[in-house]
């Protein structure tokens, strides 16, 4: 899970900041059901509602070692990527739920 500029792309990216972290599984876990996602880790939790959502997208750096989705919320000056090691499972869920993401072919 990484805390990111709203506006961060792939190619824009920076070095996680001063406070800053970069995690994913085991060490942050993703919940998807038609109510809400949520993403916790040892470093904080976020929980992303129909009401809150603005995008999540697809956020991929380098394929396979680092492939995510990028979660923007309404009430959350940062975005929240969760880096996944099996985004087609990810993908799959959030389909499965109805979730709009963008990129997700």
């Amino acid at each position: 899970m990484a805390f990111v500029d709203r506006a961060a792309t792939p190619q824009r990216l920076e070095p996680a900041p001063a406070g800053g972290w970069y995690v994913t599984w085991p060490f942050a876990r993703l919940r998807v059901d038609a109510h809400g996602v949520e993403i916790a880790s040892m470093f904080g939790d976020v929980t992303v509602t129909r009401d809150n959502l603005v995008s999540i997208s697809r956020f991929r750096r380098v394929p396979v070692l680092s492939d995510g989705f990028k979660f923007v919320v309404a009430d959350r000056d940062d975005a929240v990527v969760f880096w996944a090691l099996n985004p087609s499972t990810v993908l799959r869920r959030l389909r499965e739920h109805h979730w709009p993401v963008r990129g997700d072919a």
